[in-house]
């Protein structure tokens, strides 16, 4: 499990904020128990389960590093590799007769809300449910569960609402993970994601810097903006601010020494972003543009909603951008030498 950083939002702004419970409170905390927490596939996976982490804490749970030693097992899981998904029906597997040994076993993520109740009939041993849409209602579930209940499920896919909590795990000292969209509106032929994490649902783009502030207070020299199109980010707020705009102030924060982000979709990756890269020198000049297709006709296929000369047109405006500039593609992987220098 590696070391962990409990941060609660309000203790990194005010570290006075964090006072001893009341001994009622604490003994209530120690009977919530342990949990264990594997996570399958990307960063917004990896960032999710740091927040879901950060919430068990919260409620008064311990972490622990092996599933022996939990009484509350939690896979996060992913359904964009297929290998992924087996691994995790592998896992659940494991503990086939074990919930009369009092362990709780929850499935979030993609497989989750892909699977929905089904998982309840390939594995009946299995006591939560919840797909990633649903998280911002994770503790009223675990009371459910807390309290006995069996079958309980978080598979709604249709909101508005992003996963916000008081309190995140962060595994990284230096270099936090900061999700500034969820969700997916493109429906690609062939992808799951809108179907597994919803309608893309952007952040509040005050709280967004409010929460980088408080991070760089905190020490922390590296933010990774995350989203499954980062790049497609609309402010909900009366300021609407552009991406480019956002990843401006993000470079301005004090202490801050580096901005990333991942991943973008080509559609919507445009000039003022590669113009935010050019003036501010905090912004990491590397950018993943999953390619797909070198063929417009798979493109359509697919309902990419560019072509390969759009695509090009894409890469042809990177390059010629004023810093060097890396451009990861999936397909192929690195293009080298994509910007000049100079």
């Amino acid at each position: 499990m590696g070391n962990s950083f409990d941060i609660r939002v309000e203790a990194l702004a005010n570290p006075a904020a964090s006072v001893a419970k009341a001994p009622a409170a604490a003994a209530q905390d120690a009977a919530r128990g342990t949990f264990f927490l594997e996570t399958f596939g990307c960063q917004m996976n990896e960032h999710d389960s740091e927040k879901v982490a950060g919430l068990l804490m919260a409620r008064g749970y311990q972490q622990v590093e092996t599933p022996e030693a939990a009484g509350l097992i939690l896979y996060n899981t992913c359904s964009i590799r297929e290998k992924a998904a087996q691994k995790v029906f592998s896992r659940l597997g494991e503990y086939r007769g074990l919930k009369g040994d009092g362990k709780r076993i929850a499935l979030l993520g993609c497989v989750a809300q892909q699977e929905g109740e089904d998982i309840f009939s390939r594995a009946p041993w299995v006591s939560l449910v919840c797909g990633s849409a649903s998280y911002r209602k994770l503790p009223e579930l675990l009371a459910k569960v807390e309290a006995g209940e069996q079958r309980v499920t978080g598979l709604d896919n249709d909101t508005d609402e992003t996963f916000e909590t008081e309190m995140t795990r962060r595994d990284n000292p230096w270099r936090a993970y900061l999700t500034i969209i969820e969700g997916c509106d493109k429906a690609c032929a062939y992808c799951v994601v809108p179907f597994t994490r919803g309608p893309e649902r952007s952040r509040d783009s005050a709280r967004i810097l409010q929460e980088l502030k408080q991070l760089a207070d905190f020490g922390y020299t590296e933010v990774q903006f995350l989203g499954q199109t980062v790049n497609s980010y609309a402010d909900p707020s009366p300021r609407k601010m552009r991406f480019s705009e956002l990843l401006a102030e993000a470079a301005q924060v004090p202490g801050i020494r580096r901005v990333r982000f991942t991943t973008s979709h080509p559609r919507d990756f445009t000039l003022d972003i590669i113009e935010a890269m050019d003036a501010e020198p905090a912004i990491c000049n590397h950018v993943h543009l999953p390619v797909q297709s070198g063929s417009t006709r798979v493109l359509r296929a697919m309902e990419r909603t560019y072509s390969r000369s759009e695509y090009l047109e894409k890469i042809a405006m990177i390059r010629g951008a004023k810093r060097r500039t890396a451009i990861w593609r999936n397909r192929g992987g690195l293009l080298r030498d994509a910007s000049p220098v100079g």
